[in-house]
């Protein structure tokens, strides 16, 4: 049995070394020795973990066999009736660049131990995960014995060095006739007890989700689209759990922006906006940062010219937070980059006043310094060349972020390789007197996992090992270790010059609208929020530039609510005279404005505006006193602005007929009616003379040769 059990781990071996590795799981481990593979087009049988036991601590008892539990809780899909499962146990590791290399190819080397293989069907149900079953397995120091359901660990003398704590890979294999269907790479941390230098970790718990804006909204209150069910679910789900886990120090990233859309999604999304407002009363335990009201590049957005944007995020966010009684650190407060950071960034922390900083690790420069063992220590961030300014700074670990990623296939497994890879970090220097401490953020559109949350926060729970911190608590507690600097060339996203002049335009309009309506009326913050909600670094430029067009259109919507009555034409039958100009709006708010006319063809003898108009009713009259410069339909323009005058809220022109006649028309009609009877009368005189003359000389003689010659005819 011993010789056969040594063939499989060999042939085990060999596989391993010979896999394809993807996304952390090895593919195309091979069958054992003379199994045949699987016909091509079956549906492949799986096996995941849906828990386990996240350390085991070493017995009271120094003997090589006393046991501890090691409980997998697993749950087999499409497995066949006599499908089996054991587990296979490697080397501890050393480093952590072994355990990255191992979640990433799988396992190394000659296995030390493997349980026997038990049936599937055989394995106790697990009544907390309806569906999986319990795997239950003793681990000793020494050697286990063959056939049973144990793993050694193979450190106690006379075989081992007598150290036996840190971090183990074990391979969960799933078997069909004798071969291998499936399997996954989890690790096993074996403990002395309760550390005297426990790994600070510090869980920046995103609660938000990206901006969705409509790009055909039916007015201001639906430019921001509401939450799907599955992401107000996810978040129900999540602040449950947060609250269930409330003695747990975590720091939240709460999105303004998300907590209002969550509260319109129904009772559940409310109750969960309240569970949040409940946790942050204690920020030792729960803190909650202060947010911008969507998330912001905030260095491209300096680097762009636009400091009043990220002062109204900030208030806006503020606004939001207290009117659902959240509350948020105090200065000084970290602010936590998800991304690459833009060449405003040392400008976009001085205008926020952050005196702490975390940045993802891809983007800080390689240490000259050689450091033992993970980057485990704040540092002053150098903000830029040329200056001399720092920043206390802590850095995201890129290996701990993308665990997040990996929820979606075995959440559970994913989250376990997280812990474990916490532990990593702190046996590679478990006797340090320096509080060392590590920082994971999911990455940007990460979503909440039920079961992957559920996991690492039942992990932290008295972990022996890791202790979980806020932020203000990690920065309190892990000293600085020198200074540090960001990639040279990166200067990380930028804001186009035609975005941030749309941007500026936009503000300036929607200030000067703010002027002109009376009171606080729910569209002027629709408004803010649609505006704001464009600047989302989740957003793509297209979708950033779209919001912004969007917000265009319902701003100018609401300018079209106001109008003038330029339907009639108003007759003017003396020369001065009283013309009604009617402003009508149809707005649901007071508005107030500058009322002015102008035209060519009119002089305005008393005034020709009216200041501090006020829009209360839908027909809002005024009469101007005009003069009219000639008659006939004479044009008169109205435009009624914004108090400072910028912006234009309603236009129109009215037709005045003016039907009076001038003193100057009338002499000129009279001078030229004298002139015309003037030449009409010298005409007839002239016409006179002549036919006397002629009468007086007689009848006209006749041409002997050409005969009579015709009289001429008279004239009239």
């Amino acid at each position: 049995m011993w010789s056969s059990r040594r063939a499989r781990l060999a042939a085990l071996a060999a596989t391993v070394l010979g896999g394809t590795v993807l996304g952390g799981t090895v593919l195309g481990w091979g069958t054992l020795a003379g199994a045949a593979p699987l016909s091509p087009g079956a549906h492949k049988p799986a096996i995941l973990l849906e828990n386990q036991s996240q350390w085991v601590v070493a017995p009271a008892s120094s003997a090589p066999t006393a046991p501890s539990l090691f409980d997998l809780t697993l749950r087999a899909r499409n497995a066949s009736a006599g499908a089996q499962v054991d587990a296979v146990l490697y080397p501890r590791l050393n480093t952590r660049y072994d355990f990255k290399n191992t979640v990433a190819n799988g396992p190394r080397g000659i296995p030390i131990s493997s349980t026997s293989p038990t049936a599937v069907t055989s394995l106790p149900p697990e009544p907390r995960a309806p569906g999986s079953a319990s795997f239950a397995i003793d681990v000793v120091k020494g050697a286990a014995s063959a056939g049973s359901a144990r793993l050694g660990l193979a450190c106690a003398p006379p075989t081992g060095s007598g150290t036996c704590t840190g971090v183990y890979p074990v391979v969960v294999q799933l078997l069909e006739s004798q071969r291998v269907v499936d399997h996954f790479t989890t690790f096993l941390t074996y403990v002395a007890g309760k550390s005297a230098h426990p790994l600070d970790f510090a869980w920046v718990v995103p609660f938000s989700t990206t901006a969705a804006l409509s790009s055909h909204p039916s007015g201001p209150s639906t430019v921001i689209a509401p939450l799907s069910k599955a992401h107000a679910a996810a978040l129900d789900v999540l602040a449950a759990q947060l609250r269930a886990a409330a003695g747990i120090p975590l720091t939240l990233d709460a999105s303004p922006q998300t907590l209002q859309r969550l509260a319109h999604s129904g009772a559940a999304g409310r109750a969960a906006i309240t569970t949040i407002a409940t946790l942050s009363q204690n920020q030792a335990v729960d803190q909650v940062l202060a947010a911008p009201y969507v998330p912001i590049n905030l260095g491209a957005l300096a680097a762009a010219g636009e400091p009043t944007e990220i002062v109204a995020q900030m208030a806006a966010g503020a606004t939001v937070m207290h009117k659902f009684r959240i509350q948020t650190a105090r200065s000084p407060a970290a602010w936590v980059t998800t991304g690459p950071v833009g060449s405003g960034f040392a400008a976009g922390l001085k205008q926020i006043g952050a005196t702490q900083v975390v940045v993802p690790g891809a983007d800080l420069a390689p240490t000259v310094t050689p450091v033992a063992g993970t980057w485990a220590s704040t540092f002053q961030l150098a903000l830029g060349k040329g200056t001399s300014a720092t920043v206390r700074a802590a850095e995201t670990d890129t290996l701990l972020d993308g665990q997040f990623s990996g929820a979606r296939g075995d959440p559970a497994l994913a989250a376990s390789q997280l812990l474990a890879d916490l532990a990593m970090v702190h046996f590679e220097r478990p006797n340090t007197t320096s509080v060392r401490g590590m920082i994971a953020v999911p990455p940007a559109h990460w979503m909440p996992n039920a079961t992957f949350d559920r996991v690492l926060l039942a992990g932290l729970q008295g972990n022996p090992d890791v202790a979980a911190v806020t932020l203000s608590g990690f920065f309190g507690a892990v000293a600085p270790d020198g200074t540090r600097h960001l990639q040279d060339g990166s200067s990380g996203p930028r804001i186009r010059a035609s975005m941030a002049r749309a941007i500026s335009t936009a503000r300036v309009r929607l200030s000067d609208f703010d002027s002109a309506v009376v009171g606080a009326p729910p569209v002027l913050g629709e408004l803010d929020d649609a505006l704001l909600s464009s600047e989302s670094e989740n957003l793509s430029p297209r979708a950033q530039a779209s919001g912004i067009r969007t917000f265009e259109r319902v701003l100018s919507g609401q300018l079209h609510l106001v109008t003038f009555a330029t339907q009639r034409t108003f007759t003017l039958t003396a020369r001065t005279g009283w013309i009604p100009v009617t402003v009508e709006s149809r707005a649901s708010y007071t508005v107030i404005g500058t009322l002015s006319v102008s035209g060519n063809k009119f002089v305005f003898p008393h005034r020709s505006s009216r200041p501090g108009m006020r829009l209360t009713h839908v027909t809002n009259p005024w009469r101007v006193l005009v003069k009219a410069r000639s008659s006939g339909d004479l044009p008169l323009r109205a435009v009624f602005t914004s108090p400072n005058g910028r912006l234009v809220i309603a236009q129109g022109v009215l037709t005045v007929r003016s039907t009076a006649t001038s003193v100057v028309g009338v002499v000129l009609t009279v001078l030229a009616l004298g002139v015309l009877l003037t030449w009409w009368g010298r005409t007839w005189w002239t016409g006179r003379r002549r036919r006397r003359r002629l009468r007086a000389a007689g009848p006209t003689p006749i041409h002997p040769a050409q005969g009579p010659v015709p009289a001429r005819r008279p004239l009239p």
